[in-house]
């Protein structure tokens, strides 16, 4: 696997500040979106692509706030320049300048700019059909979101004087809200093309992250805009957008999707970290992950077929060590243990 930017890698692996905006390729441009985390990713990554008639299409936004709003308006006004778009008096006037924005999933990191972004430019906002009703999904099921997870916690067998913290993380995410109430204008479907002219971008359905997760495949330029379905130094949680019969399942075939577009010069711009080559390779060792899981998973119910999630969760690997886990952490250890139990109980 092979970083195609050097700043981009420094700043992922160094956990540092989020890269310069730059430009990733003909017509494209890669904008780093900071985002206010503790652990990585620290950072999103947006893109812009232009079209045959100088339409600029951004593809996921990143997260709402004033200073993302300012590094868009500064990259935008950039290339304005750059391309002699800006006005005569050298102002730039961006809301002509965009013109699509396509959400690759759900979550705040990458959708969150999209409603004042179309508030302010009147720019349509496309998403995954699936990836709409799930929003939907999760918009009605927040009002209850602690009392799921005190259920869900007292169902998996976990300790007493562990589930005040469980229910701090869920109370946590209840006020938090659901990632959006938006309605998208477009609704995406697998296999479609982007209303990009000029450009051949289509629409690959990858459920797993999440029900209605997108990648996009630029198939003139050999580019995989992945989203969150493929990363380059971590590996993505997997249904984190509201509930599946088997996500395992659904991302590790759309994983298979994906392996197969790759020629070795296939270009690989991810929603986080770097920006790479080796997708192959890099499907290949996100499988073995979740492979490993699933066997430690299958390991200790062969050895203890009635243990609780919480039993089967304290004697699997986690990369943070399971006497670590803690609020979120420990909440997500044990949604993806009874996903994973989930799963060999499909096969």
């Amino acid at each position: 696997m092979r970083a195609l930017s050097e700043p981009e890698f420094a700043a992922e692996t160094s956990g540092g500040t989020a890269p310069a905006p730059a430009r990733a390729a003909d017509d494209v441009w890669v904008l780093p979106q900071p985002m206010p985390n503790e652990y990585s990713p620290h950072y999103s990554l947006s893109y812009l692509v232009r079209d045959a008639h100088g339409g600029l299409h951004l593809i996921d936004p990143g997260l709402d706030s004033d200073e993302n709003r300012a590094r868009l308006s500064a990259l935008l006004g950039e290339i304005a320049r750059e391309t002699g778009s800006a006005g005569s008096a050298g102002v730039v006037n961006e809301a002509p300048a965009l013109a699509s924005i396509t959400v690759t999933h759900l979550h705040r990191d990458h959708l969150g700019m999209a409603e004042r972004l179309r508030r302010e430019t009147g720019v349509p906002v496309a998403l995954h059909r699936e990836e709409q009703a799930s929003l939907g999904r999760l918009l009605e099921a927040m009002p209850q979101h602690a009392e799921i997870q005190a259920e869900r916690a007292a169902g998996w067998g976990v300790p007493a004087e562990r589930m005040p913290e469980l229910a701090a993380a869920a109370d946590r995410a209840a006020s938090g809200g659901a990632e959006s109430s938006l309605r998208a204008d477009l609704l995406l479907d697998d296999g479609e093309l982007l209303a990009i002219p000029g450009r051949r971008i289509r629409v690959l359905h990858t459920p797993g992250h999440t029900p209605g997760h997108v990648c996009l495949h630029d198939l003139d330029h050999g580019i995989l805009f992945t989203g969150d379905h493929v990363l380059p130094s971590i590996y993505p949680g997997i249904g984190l957008g509201g509930p599946a019969a088997d996500p395992i399942g659904d991302y590790l075939r759309s994983l298979d999707q994906v392996a197969a577009l790759d020629t070795g010069a296939t270009s690989v711009f991810p929603g986080h970290g770097y920006r790479f080559r080796g997708l192959a390779e890099r499907v290949a060792a996100t499988r073995r992950h979740h492979l490993t899981r699933s066997a430690q998973v299958a390991a200790v119910l062969d050895a203890h077929p009635h243990a609780t999630i919480w039993e089967i969760a304290s004697r699997i690997h986690w990369t943070a060590g399971w006497a670590n886990m803690r609020g979120f952490f420990l909440s997500s250890a044990l949604t993806q243990t009874q996903m994973h139990v989930d799963h060999l109980a499909a096969r």
